[in-house]
């Protein structure tokens, strides 16, 4: 049984609702919530949730990424970017973590690069790898 974990966004400060038209760029040091429409580029700090009813239509720099809506553009997220099973993007992404739930649409190029943090201890276990692979010869 594969066990699902647990999303870490962050709790949402500025929700653009349902019916809500933005055309302009958006920059936020807390998270958002887009269930209305969007044209323009997005720099948030926090996280950014794209609702099932929201459309985005830019690039997104976002600290976590969930998209359950539909994204035309590209999107960078400094930790985890997950599509929903009824999300869709179409458009490059780059994230640390790369979740798409069943039914979930990616139409583009996909980046996974390793978290600053992590590199030391992949690092080491590559290294480790590498010695029992050298001892069992």
């Amino acid at each position: 049984m594969i066990k699902k974990k647990e999303r870490s966004f962050q709790s949402i400060e500025s929700l653009i609702a349902s019916g809500v038209e933005i055309k302009g760029d958006i920059v936020s040091q807390g998270s958002i919530r887009i269930d209305g429409y969007v044209e323009g580029n997005l720099n948030i700090k926090g996280d950014l949730i794209l609702g099932e009813k929201g459309k985005l239509k830019g690039e997104i720099k976002a600290q976590n990424i969930m998209i359950a809506g539909r994204l035309e553009g590209k999107a960078n997220a400094g930790a985890r970017l997950e599509i929903a099973a009824t999300g869709a993007v179409v458009g490059d992404i780059n994230a640390v973590t790369l979740i798409i739930d069943e039914g979930g649409l990616l139409d583009g190029n996909s980046r996974m690069t390793r978290a600053k943090d992590q590199n030391s201890d992949n690092e080491r276990i590559h290294s480790l790898k590498k010695d029992q692979f050298s001892k069992a010869k």
